[in-house]
């Protein structure tokens, strides 16, 4: 190779060199490009205790977390609106990084047009005593949505320049007297476990152990409150929105006056939090008037208030009580008693959420949707009025010597005894709480809810077996010829017979394995208060079915035989519905037609081709 060549080659290796050390000087590599995209580290947000805002005109805005709450420390003294400081943290935690630049790429006029000399904003974020976050704003940039961004360094005396896109700017740029909470009192309502209303009028009193619990009017009764209607008076309270705010020194003295003539005292207590609050409010002229006035305990300035409703605060006892008859947690009842002067007492028992009847000494299942409609009845029965708060004298009532009584037994608590009585007239009816003053006077309407005759709440399933355990049926239809139909449980066929004749040919199987279903969950209509009727009829059934049952699934053990009669409601009549009883059983019951139909076996056969 000829020293001129060796020249050449040496001159082009030297230039390929410094190319790749301007490109490496000037263009960053893919590792420098990730961090400039990913830009200082990223503070904690949940760690941010105090924000400090410094305006171009040296304005400042100092936000200061206290407990679960903002405060507003600069330029005034209150409570920050939450969102708006959630919006700012997120706003500043959530900076797009586009590119670093430096300072020696900016000619002198090109710097000032950054805006980076004198930010527009600069804001510090301290998580407790120690910094967590700085930037400096500047101008917009010529890239879409971009702007300006200083990082200052404090530990080494430098500051990071940016290139970036944030929308900090526009939150930064609110002014310092919307950053006040709008909101006259900021509580979840279900932290709120006391409120107290004091008017001229007098003082009252709710309060609840927590929010599971049920609100009581403490004072100046002691009784149950509304549900809905303190959650009325919450949702009130929680939904005053503050329009303006002044300082109260700057109030006059005829402000001060007028303030005092007719307004209402507003503590609520929060157990969970273990804070109180109070705030006092003029009454508005009217229910049209939705503007007043306000002043908080916990907060300096007084202000103009809005809202909806605000009249509801001023709120008479009476209008705060339950005017629901009851309160009955159907889930949590153990034992449901009824006694009366007309029949036997009434005993239920609940087991595993299914209710049981005593009855002939023994319990057998209840009528669980007659529980179910009187538990309804029971908790949305309004008080029609509350007669008397402190009877001395319960005879004019009748509750002297109740006509009914409806007791119920939550677990693990005191039985609740409700009594009923009326006036002399029987025209008014009476509730009355044993243990308790007040007496209501109520509609006689819920009565039948609560019926006296043990039969009523008797369960609707008049017979229950497997057909596993099924031997025979035979259907008697008065003077007509028997029918019989053999079941083999075993094998699942069935044979048939009538007036001893062998017509199993003639038999349906599928229908007869759903006469089988049918009165293996036998369901009556209801059952008959008055036997006396029942009992005449049923002396000569229209029909009569007797069922042969064994031990499921075999063939040998012994057997026993169950009876049902049925007759018409009224002799020698096709009525809509029949008595019925099941033999040696002392309760009657009524069925449909229609039922009776599914139950008697008619259909069990083909039918007869015709000629």
């Amino acid at each position: 190779m000829s020293a001129r060549t060796t020249l050449l080659l040496f001159l082009l290796v030297a230039a390929m060199g410094a190319i790749i050390l301007g490109i490496e000087r000037y263009f960053p590599s893919a590792q420098e490009l990730r961090e400039i995209r990913r830009g200082p580290p990223r503070f904690e947000k949940e760690k941010v205790t105090r924000i400090e805002v410094l305006t171009a005109e040296n304005v400042p805005l100092t936000l200061v977390r206290d407990g679960t709450a903002w405060r507003i420390e600069k330029p005034y003294d209150d409570l920050a609106d939450p969102q708006k400081v959630a919006a700012l943290i997120l706003t500043l935690h959530g900076v797009d990084w586009i590119e670093r630049i430096h300072r020696e790429e900016f000619d002198g006029d090109e710097w000032q047009k950054t805006g980076l000399e004198k930010p527009r904003f600069k804001v510090r974020l301290l998580a407790g005593d120690s910094l967590a976050y700085e930037c400096w704003f500047g101008a917009p940039a010529a890239v879409e949505n971009s702007l300006y961004i200083g990082i200052p360094d404090a530990a080494h005396g430098e500051t990071a320049w940016y290139l970036a896109k944030s929308e900090a700017p526009p939150v930064l740029q609110i002014p310092a007297a919307s950053w006040r909470d709008p909101k006259l009192l900021r509580l979840p309502a279900e932290v709120i476990t006391s409120i107290t209303l004091n008017q001229p009028s007098g003082q009252i009193v709710l309060a609840r152990e927590n929010e599971h619990a049920p609100w009581l009017l403490e004072k100046p009764l002691k009784t149950r409150g509304s549900k809905e209607r303190i959650t009325e008076l919450l949702s009130a309270i929680l939904n005053i929105e503050i329009t303006e705010a002044k300082d109260v020194a700057a109030t006059t003295k005829e402000d001060a006056q007028t303030a005092h003539a007719d307004e209402i005292k507003v503590s609520i207590e929060s157990k969970t939090r273990g804070k109180s609050y109070e705030f006092s409010i003029k009454k508005p002229a009217d229910d049209k008037q939705a503007v007043t006035t306000a002043t908080t305990a916990y907060r300096k300035p007084a202000f103009t208030v809005v809202a909806k409703n605000l009249l509801t605060l001023w709120v008479s006892p009476n209008a705060l009580r339950d005017h629901l008859l009851a309160q009955v947690d159907g889930e949590r009842l153990e034992f449901i008693t009824i006694t009366s002067k007309t029949h036997p007492e009434i005993n239920l028992r609940n087991e595993g959420g299914s209710w049981y009847l005593q009855r002939h000494g023994k319990w057998d299942p209840a009528n669980g949707e007659r529980v179910g409609r009187c538990l309804n009845a029971l908790n949305t029965f309004e008080i029609l009025q509350f007669a008397a708060d402190s009877a001395a004298d319960l005879t004019p009532y009748g509750l002297d010597d109740p006509f009914q009584t409806l007791t119920w037994t939550p677990q693990r608590e005191k039985p609740v005894k409700l009594m009923f009585g009326h006036n002399p007239e029987s025209t008014q009816f009476f509730a009355k709480y044993d243990g308790e003053p007040f007496v209501y006077r109520i509609d006689a309407s819920l009565l039948p809810s609560l019926p006296t005759d043990g039969i009523k709440w008797k369960g609707l399933g008049a017979l229950r077996f497997t057909t596993f355990a099924l031997r025979r049926i035979t259907m008697s239809p008065g003077a007509y010829t028997n029918t019989v139909l053999d079941y083999n449980p075993v094998t699942a066929e069935w044979k048939a017979s009538k007036g001893g004749h062998d017509v199993t040919a003639e038999l349906d199987r599928v229908k007869a394995d759903q006469l089988a279903a049918n009165l293996s969950r036998f369901t009556v209509q209801d059952w008959a208060a008055d036997r006396s009727d029942a009992l005449q009829a049923l002396k000569t059934p229209f029909l009569a079915i007797q069922i042969v049952l064994g031990e499921p699934g075999r063939l040998d053990g012994p057997v026993h035989e169950i009876e049902i009669l049925f007759s018409p409601t009224q002799p020698n009549a096709n009525t809509a519905f029949y008595f019925g009883q099941i033999k040696d059983d002392p309760d009657i019951f009524y069925i449909t037609n229609n039922t009776l139909l599914q139950i008697a076996g008619i259909n069990v056969f083909k039918p007869k081709p015709t000629k």
